[in-house]
Formats: C-alpha cells, structure tokens, sequence
C-alpha cells in the first residue's frame, strides 16, 4: 500500500510539473521553428521596419490570463457601541475579595 501510495504521489508530481513547465515549452519551441529573420544592411531604412510579420502571431500566445470571478457577496455588520470600560483589573473576582497586589507567584524551573 505504501508504495502505490508513493508511486501515486510522484506520478501527480510529474504531471503537475508537466502542466506548469508545458507552456514556457511551447513558446520557446515557437521561437526556434524555421522563422528567418534576416539582418538588414541597407543604409536607407524607411519601410522595412514598420512591416508586420503575418506569418508569425508570437504576440497572441500568453502565459498568463487576466480572467477573475468574482463570486463573493458580502454585506458589512454594523457595529453596535454597546461595551462598558474597564475600571479595574480584577473583574474576574468576587467582590469580597478585591485585592491590591498583582496576582502572581514566585518564578519556578519547570
């Protein structure tokens, strides 16, 4: 049972490391296909570099999306004023049993 258990967990390590590395592959095999990109020399350079390439649509592959749901519905509480201050530090005791010193006892080694 361990090992299936094992081989389970590497074999959804490999398919996610797949998935997430797959599309930087796809865009570097693109860059690397049989595209010619010929180095001009001319000295006159006034219409070869506003020409579009429509043979290569590079610029329409992207990594990322910018889609977002947005499915949260919240409604803000209102805050109700409704707490007494503190006026001593001992609310927690009896009333016959006020006391004036700090309620604590000597350090210890645990």
């Amino acid at each position: 049972m361990h090992t299936i258990k094992h081989i389970l967990t590497k074999g959804f390590a490999v398919l996610l490391t797949v998935a997430v590395l797959l599309p930087a592959a796809v865009k570097a095999m693109h860059v690397f296909e049989n595209h010619k990109h010929e180095v001009c020399t001319e000295k006159t350079s006034d219409h070869h570099l506003h020409q579009i390439d429509v043979d290569c649509d590079f610029y329409k592959i992207k990594l990322n999306n910018s889609l977002s749901f947005s499915v949260f519905s919240y409604t803000l509480l209102e805050v109700k004023n409704n707490h007494k201050p503190i006026l001593s530090q001992y609310q927690f005791i009896s009333s016959y049993q006020r006391l004036g010193i700090v309620l604590r006892g000597p350090p210890q080694i645990v």
